[in-house]
């Protein structure tokens, strides 16, 4: 598949702020002027302190004297110490020579690091990389009080030990090079540090984790953009993407620019990209290499039959989306030539017919059937997958709990197995206590585990099957859902509360409400108690819009995850890959071996299969899945096509016998008393019935053995009596000799149980607290 370039990327909207922080770091040290005897005293009076650190101090502070300047800062330049790293010392004339070689460590080492401390002198980041100083000492007496509450902030979150090391390391770095007051630090004191490690190609390490807590901590104002948001590329305009090309023809170029610009509100930035990527690249740099002089879109029949044969030769699977771009090109010119006459200029017939597209229906229908044939191999498996990330939930957070109860380094016993909690030993003496994560070894694990985070894995797997499952939403739809999207709707007459789910408009801009199941409700509920803080609420997070490359503002979403202390929203392909793990976990494999391949899309055609083997109406599915017509929800249903059209047409029956003409006018009193009473008629015996609304039972009121009844756990007991009087008709039927009555009373009893296992397997729900419509 061809690639679309990223284009020539513009300057990051951070680059202008950063000039405070080079003023900043232009101005000399605070103590950059006090004499020398009055430094050795101030060091004398740092915690810390003893015989060792002052008389280092004092050396390099003798060793800077030889120097010139005016400031001990440009003593440290002029002696060439400012970039220099683990020779800085002989960069001073040697002043530990025959001496002692661990006394002199030990005495440059503290020494340096105190005058840095006092903001005597400011090195560079190269130096503070290749010195290493003993960043420890600095921190002891650069702003303590600031480094004990980060480390209660870095424990209260429980971020990873070697996170929270670099995030010191950035801090420390970053107020040792710009001498700033901790409360003075500002976005482009840490956009400084990011752009000399991206300078010498490495990844900052810690920087996210340092700009999100000092947000928490209020050094940084709330309004303060992510470190993502503030340092992303900005999106490429139409003519930024036009002009990366290098189009010879200006009149041409010029043309290009106008036609996207006026497409551009109707599609999202990908498929602009994509367009971009077509008619200039695909399409026009071809023409104009072949032919040089090409300054119009009159391409000549034999000219344009070249292009269309040079461009069709070889597997390229996305070429009709090329020629259909291409004849649209043509037809859209044709048709705006009638009102604007700058277009009339450009029009010209064009080289392809519909024969070089007609294909793409060919190419279509046989995707089409091999989607089909997938999900019909899928529908089997969707049960044990369902089954298996919920028995794989409860296993992760039994052994979760058993492992926390557990000591460092003893040994645990869980469901037969035996396990060791590792004992994990603090790394450096900055990394906080306690991180919160158990690690294991042993049992079924060939190494160690962290246990925290597989039950993570375990339980997004888990929320993110069942929710594609239960609502068969779009992969983009899904990571957008937020608390807003709940609310409540009660019947006037019952009170009857129904929960029910907005979803967004995305790719047909079509918005659409679901009504929300018990079964999605646990999930989301659960979703909630673990994103929630404290307080009950759900922390605000971004979400960057891949087909319009932005950033969200900060929403309650309900799928998001924690990097470092910064809340994120899951992207598609964080989303993908949960799903792979939790079916290479399952086991699911094919007859050769290999784990079968769900995609977030599968469950969306599998919700669509089910929903109309089970007697939904087309017209109410489409409508439940954002379709703007029926025929795309046909394509999404891999059942017989007799079987589409046997529903379709007693939905039509139905129609027309009910109300014809009153179809699309306004509800009247009795059409609001008839959606009222169908939700009356869902309750029955044993729980409530889950048809749709305008549909009749399909199963002629079998309710035991129907898939749509929703048992009521309440009326277990009843269940209970039906299970012992079917078993009585089972064994009467058997001393009796009826067979034919044998095969019903056991369909009808093995139903009963599943109903039974259904209510004894349900819990609490804990619906969320849905705002008010």
């Amino acid at each position: 598949m061809a690639i679309v370039r990223d284009y020539v990327p513009s300057l990051p909207a951070s680059a202008a702020p950063d000039q405070p922080a080079k003023r900043a770091h232009d101005s000399f040290p605070r103590l950059s002027l006090v004499p020398q005897i009055e430094l050795v005293e101030r060091a004398e009076d740092l915690d810390g302190a003893d015989a060792v650190s002052v008389r280092g101090a004092s050396v390099i502070l003798q060793a800077l004297s030889e120097f010139e300047g005016q400031t001990w800062q440009q003593r440290w330049q002029n002696a060439g110490c400012q970039d220099p790293g683990h020779d800085w010392k002989d960069r001073l004339g040697s002043p530990w020579q025959g001496i002692y070689l661990n006394r002199a460590a030990f005495e440059s080492a503290n020494g340096i690091a105190d005058l840095i401390a006092l903001d005597v002198i400011r090195p560079s980041y190269t130096w503070l990389r290749n010195a290493r100083p003993r960043f420890h000492r600095i921190r002891l007496n650069r702003n303590p009080e600031f480094f004990t509450r980060m480390t209660e902030h870095g424990v209260s979150l429980k971020v990873r030990p070697s996170n929270f090391e670099n995030g010191l390391n950035v801090v420390t770095k970053v107020l040792a090079h710009t001498g700033m007051p901790v409360q003075e630090l500002r976005p482009e004191h840490l956009l400084g540090y990011r752009e000399h490690q991206t300078g010498r190609g490495q990844k900052p390490d810690g920087l996210t984790y340092v700009w999100s807590m000092l947000k928490d901590l209020g050094i940084f104002d709330a309004s303060t953009p992510g470190l993502l948001q503030t340092v992303a590329v900005k999106r490429p305009s139409v003519t930024e993407m036009v002009d990366s090309y290098g189009i010879r023809s200006q009149p041409v170029r010029d043309m290009m620019v106008r036609y996207l610009k006026i497409r551009e509100p109707s599609v999202d930035y990908s498929t602009l990209r994509w367009m971009v990527y077509e008619l200039v690249k695909n399409f026009w740099l071809d023409i104009e290499a072949h032919n040089p002089e090409a300054n119009s879109l009159r391409v000549s029949f034999e000219e344009g039959r070249a292009w269309l044969n040079r461009f069709t030769d070889g597997p390229i699977s996305t070429k009709h989306r090329t020629l259909f771009m291409v004849r649209g090109l043509y037809l859209d010119i044709a048709s705006w030539a009638t009102d604007d006459a700058y277009w009339a200029q450009w029009a010209a017939p064009s080289f392809l017919t519909r024969e070089d597209t007609s294909g793409a229906n060919k190419h279509k229908r046989r995707t089409q059937a091999r989607i089909h044939q997938r999900i019909r191999d899928l529908s089997p498996l969707l049960p044990r997958l369902l089954t298996s990330t919920a028995h794989e939930l409860k296993d992760a957070q039994a052994l979760l709990a058993a492992g926390t109860a557990a000591d460092q380094g003893q040994e645990f016993e869980h469901q037969g197995v035996t396990y060791r909690r590792q004992e994990m030993s603090r790394r450096t003496i900055n990394a906080p206590r306690g991180s919160g994560r158990i690690w294991v070894v042993g049992g079924r694990f060939e190494r160690r585990v962290d246990l925290t985070q597989l039950e993570d894995n375990c339980f997004w797997s888990w929320a993110l099957i069942n929710t594609l499952n239960e609502t068969g939403v779009r992969i983009e739809e899904l990571v957008e859902i937020t608390t807003h999207a709940f609310s409540i709707y009660r019947l006037p007459e019952t009170g009857e509360a129904l929960p029910l789910l907005q979803i967004v408009p995305s790719k047909t801009d079509r918005e659409r409400i679901l009504l929300i199941s018990p079964e999605l409700a646990h999930v989301f509920a659960l979703v909630k108690r673990r994103i929630s803080n404290a307080d009950g609420r759900v922390p605000l997070a971004v979400r960057y819009d891949g087909a319009e490359r932005v950033y969200s503002p900060p929403l309650p979403h309900l799928f998001q995850l924690r990097t470092g202390s910064e809340r994120r929203t899951m992207s598609p392909t964080w989303v993908r890959i949960a799903i792979k793990d939790a079916i290479n976990r399952s086991g699911l494999k094919d007859e050769n071996g290999d784990h079968y391949k769900f995609t977030p899309h599968d469950f969306r055609r599998l919700f669509a299969t089910s929903a109309l083997s089970a007697g939904l109406p087309i017209h109410i599915l489409a409508k439940l899945m954002g379709h703007q017509n029926i025929s795309t929800t046909q394509g999404y249903a891999a059942i017989h096509d007799e079987e589409t059209l046997r529903h379709f047409r007693s939905f039509l029956d139905r129609r027309r016998a009910l109300r014809p003409s009153d179809d699309y006018l306004e509800p009247t009193e009795a059409d609001i008393s008839e959606f009222h009473e169908h939700f009356k008629k869902r309750k029955v015996e044993l729980g409530s019935c889950g048809r749709a609304y305008g549909t009749p039972c399909i199963h002629e009121h079998a309710c035991i053995r129907c898939p749509m009844l929703r048992p009521d756990p309440s009326q277990r007991p009843r269940l209970e009596e039906l299970v012992e009087a079917l078993k009585d008709r089972k064994t009467e039927a058997e001393e009796r000799g009826w067979l034919g009555e044998l095969e019903g009373i056991e369909i009808s009893l093995n139903a009963a149980r599943d109903k039974l296992k259904q209510m004894r397997s349900q819990v609490s729900l804990g619906i969320p607290a849905f705002p008010p419509p």
